[in-house]
């Protein structure tokens, strides 16, 4: 018709899906243990196109790729596995970081013997680039979980973080701005949990896990690297993580076990260099003095365990603690104490 028009309106292109990387490092005696975790990521329901997995075979008595030929991943799950001779869950979690595809956005930790529950990939994608992300917004975010054999999750039997004190984000009640000294919250009571934390490549992708602490610390120092790299923490108030039954360093080092002496070893090394390197307010190095103390009693109380009923006692490990420890005259009240108590037999 003459005269006639037409305005064509464009309408925005679609927000790009962010790029994300799960990193899982494998070190497993149990099949199908890895096909319950893949299992967990293929159900968050991710564009495929838009994530993959790196599984950092740590020398694993049960090799990953086995375990994938026997137990294949869901359809439309990219899994990646990378080898390598047995060196700790920490070089295994930076080999994958050094491992990640050019327009990685985020990257999401998962133990292998963990499982996501609910919309966890979602809601961190949310926080970390929605409109809450804007600087200085969020750059790390993690969330409530349900640890082991527990139906209570850990933020309501804990009770080591109030989410009234922290700001509100997006509208939603159940996700929070950490608000706070991050570093005394991690060192005195701590709520970050490695397979429910997601990370920004971008601002924080630098950051690494310490070399060693294979027997605990090495992820609680990842996070102070974070703190140093200007980590901006967010967090779910909603459990999106249970923790599974697996080979797990920390579950099984507790009293009168043979890994007890390593795990109280790596604590200590963890709480010095935070003392050392990370801690300022004189509430947190006094909580560090404090646990350090009782560090030094529970390795005593451990050989005193272990001679009394006859088993070996790792001279070596007690050596290098010891040095590492020279007792204070606060040490030296709780190991006094310790001992009585132990040799009374009022703790077995």
């Amino acid at each position: 018709m003459v005269g006639a028009f037409e305005i064509m309106s464009k309408l925005p292109d679609p927000a790009p899906v962010p790029v994300i990387a799960v990193i899982i490092p494998f070190f497993q005696r149990e099949h199908g243990i890895l096909a319950r975790a893949l299992a967990s990521i293929a159900a968050q329901q991710y564009p495929a196109g838009s994530l993959y997995v790196l599984v950092i075979d740590d020398g694993s008595p049960l090799p990953a790729a086995d375990e994938l030929r026997a137990l294949p991943p869901p359809a439309g799950l990219r899994v990646r596995v990378i080898t390598q001779p047995n060196a700790g869950p920490n070089e295994a979690r930076n080999r994958g970081l050094d491992s990640l595809e050019p327009g990685t956005a985020l990257v999401a930790y998962l133990d292998s013997d963990d499982e996501w529950m609910g919309d966890h990939l979602g809601r961190a994608v949310r926080i970390l680039t929605g409109p809450s992300a804007s600087a200085p917004g969020p750059s790390a975010y993690f969330a409530n979980l349900y640890h082991l054999g527990d139906d209570i999750d850990e933020y309501s039997k804990a009770r080591r973080v109030d989410p009234q004190q922290h700001t509100m984000l997006d509208g939603d009640a159940t996700l929070r701005a950490y608000d706070g000294d991050m570093v005394h919250q991690i060192a005195t009571a701590n709520i970050v949990f490695m397979p429910s934390l997601v990370i920004a490549v971008a601002r924080l992708g630098r950051a690494r896990f310490p070399q060693g602490h294979r027997h605990g610390g090495g992820d609680y120092l990842y996070w102070m690297d974070l703190i140093v790299h200007g980590a901006r923490f967010a967090f779910s108030t909603v459990p999106e993580v249970r923790c599974g039954r697996g080979i797990n360093m920390w579950y099984g080092s507790g009293w009168g076990t043979d890994g007890l002496a390593l795990r109280l070893l790596d604590e200590a090394r963890f709480r010095r260099r935070v003392l050392r390197e990370y801690a300022t307010a004189p509430a947190t190095k006094q909580a560090l003095r404090s646990r350090l103390a009782e560090l030094q009693a529970g390795m005593l109380q451990d050989m005193v365990h272990r001679l009394r009923r006859r088993k070996p006692v790792n001279w070596s490990v007690l050596a290098t603690f010891f040095r590492a420890n020279p007792p204070s005259a606060a040490m030296v009240g709780k190991m006094v104490s310790t001992f009585a108590a132990a040799v009374g037999g009022r703790r077995p």
